[in-house]
């Protein structure tokens, strides 16, 4: 039997961001009969329910000892832990999912980066795997795909992660409502999410808090503006089709801050004193709005998971 065997993290330092893009893949291929294993360093209520909704197993795995693979299984690997060893070690055709750039050489079949400014020059003389680069092959869960449609008054919505490590949700919200008092304020906290208990706490009053919700597009869904942190939530919100604006927290986000087709706000220091403004200037803004929102959503599509599923199980020749 084909399996799809995927090797990859979670967890509330390195937050959810590699699992739920992994997901988009597990969807796609539960989608075409093909069953998927998920190997991975912890198993949160969070993993189990989303592995069970669409039939996907799971196991704990520690380090990266030899991978149980049999004939006819491809591999995905997405762990900034693996090693140009441990991928070469796997007796099976091998598709990495890339954000670092920085292995010596990858012996695989095939590379995903679905980074804006991916470009094939970057692997030269490291590899011989089909590239697939750019946001076209952004993975992409199949909520954000359907066509969302919100009754709600106009709100800004707040989305920096599943585990925000750099805290930064309970100062964005707080600063928004300071800026523009009087509009409705989404804030989503994700299940790795350490500070919840001090985002129940802020008491704004034109605040709702959405902690793991079941549908996180369904949350966005007629955002006029939705601040969000330079990952794969910032593809999700371009693929609804929103306006954005996205902040850049760690180093690894660094290349978001010249390839991001939304306003980028550099946070890695904290936020900037203009931040709110800046926010506020956009909201007020509909037609600059309404550009960014197309602009992003012709960049990324959200179809990069069935693209990157197609090139995984295509003939080896």
């Amino acid at each position: 039997m084909t399996r799809l065997l995927i090797r990859t993290e979670a967890g509330p330092e390195i937050g959810m961001g590699h699992f739920m893009r992994c997901f988009a893949l597990a969807e796609e291929a539960r989608a075409r009969g093909i069953a998927v294993v998920f190997l991975i360093n912890e198993i949160s209520d969070a993993v189990r329910m989303r592995c069970r909704a669409v039939g996907a197993t799971v196991e704990v795995v520690a380090g990266f000892d030899a991978l149980p693979v049999t004939p006819g299984d491809r591999v995905v690997i997405d762990s900034y832990e693996a090693t140009s060893a441990f991928i070469s070690g796997i007796a099976a055709p091998v598709a990495v999912i890339d954000d670092l750039e920085n292995l010596d050489r990858y012996d695989c079949a095939v590379i995903v980066n679905p980074a804006l400014a991916a470009r094939p020059e970057t692997y030269a003389g490291r590899t011989a795997a089909q590239l697939l680069l750019g946001p076209q092959y952004a993975l992409i869960r199949r909520e954000f795909r359907t066509s969302a449609t919100s009754n709600a008054e106009p709100f800004v919505a707040v989305t920096l992660g599943g585990s925000d490590p750099a805290g930064l949700t309970g100062p964005v919200a707080r600063q928004i409502h300071e800026a523009i008092p009087n509009t409705a304020l989404r804030v989503i906290a994700g299940p790795a999410n350490r500070q919840i208990k001090n985002l129940r706490a802020l008491d704004l009053p034109q605040m709702e808090l959405f902690v793991s919700p079941p549908s996180v597009a369904n949350v966005l869904a007629g955002a006029r503006l939705v601040v969000v942190g330079a990952g794969g939530s910032l593809n999700e919100v371009a693929t609804m089709g929103l306006a954005g604006v996205a902040v850049v927290a760690y180093d690894n986000q660094q290349a978001e801050l010249e390839a991001c087709p939304f306003p980028v706000i550099d946070a890695r220091a904290g936020l900037p004193a203009d931040f709110a403004e800046q926010v506020r200037e956009l909201v007020a803004d509909s037609q600059r709005l309404e550009t960014n929102a197309r602009h992003a959503h012709a960049m990324i599509d959200g179809e990069g998971a069935g693209r990157v599923i197609d090139a995984i199980f295509a003939p080896r020749r």
